[in-house]
């Protein structure tokens, strides 16, 4: 009777061993669950989607920057409303770039040379290029002009002119807010 009981014992050890370990290979078998990252937002720029290259030779398509808010500034280093613009647009970018906020800085009519000295002097941290032809793709009327466009390629806002800070900043918190 032990020799029975002491054979049962064997044998279920046997039977659960294999058992076991068919189950382990199948759990090794199954990826890990990816984590639930966004994909990148579909966006039409339409008319004003554009490339440039940026003053470190990047090339930028304005169509990657779906899935976030966007601001394109139109603007000049000879611009005096450009140069007092661009203050409260740095921090407008310093307080909502984390939130998903960018800028793309787009100087026309003028040289590499002066606008690296204006990005330099005026604490400019977005990236920035150089396209005369803009002006005829956005039909610009005046510098700066800035166009504000949401996280689906969709224009909100075109501003002509100088923009204050806090207009901007309150278009952003209201975009933000309906997110």
């Amino acid at each position: 009777m032990k020799e029975l009981a002491l054979m049962t014992i064997f044998l279920l050890l046997i039977v659960s061993s294999a058992t076991f370990s068919q189950i382990s290979n199948k759990i090794e078998k199954v990826k890990p669950a990816q984590k639930n990252i966004p994909s990148k937002i579909n966006s039409n720029y339409g008319k004003y989607n554009f490339t440039f290259k940026t003053l470190d030779g990047k090339t930028i398509r304005i169509g990657d920057f779906g899935g976030k808010i966007l601001l394109v500034n139109i603007w000049a280093p000879w611009c005096e409303p450009c140069k007092k613009e661009s203050e409260g647009l740095a921090k407008l970018y310093k307080e909502f770039h984390g939130k998903g906020f960018e800028i793309v800085g787009i100087a026309v009519k003028t040289t590499e040379t002066a606008v690296r000295s204006f990005i330099q002097e005026n604490n400019v941290i977005w990236q920035s290029g150089i396209k005369d032809d803009l002006l005829n793709i956005y039909k610009t009327v005046g510098l700066p002009q800035s166009y504000l466009f949401n996280r689906d390629g969709s224009l909100i806002k075109e501003f002509v002119g100088y923009t204050a800070e806090e207009a901007l900043r309150q278009h952003l918190v209201r975009i933000l807010k309906s997110k």
